[in-house]
């Protein structure tokens, strides 16, 4: 288990993803697949870079921290 603390992504985190031009997009974890896939339910529009097949590779989220903010 990881710490709380962690950047780390859990189910019911809500993420929020931002670009260099300022928008913004906004999520709901509702999956996290034991190869660490992070499936997000977007509210509005999906970002560009998601597939809806594949979802986000948890260490991307963990490392770009200037790209994803996690509420838990």
């Amino acid at each position: 288990m990881r710490a709380k603390w962690s950047r780390w992504p859990r189910v019911g985190d809500l993420l929020i993803e931002k670009y260099a031009n300022g928008e913004k997009f906004i999520g709901l974890i509702y999956t996290i697949t034991d190869s660490d896939s992070v499936f997000i339910k977007w509210s509005g529009k999906t970002p560009y870079g998601y597939y809806k097949e594949h979802g986000y590779a948890a260490t991307n989220i963990h490392n770009q921290f200037h790209v994803y903010k996690l509420l838990r």
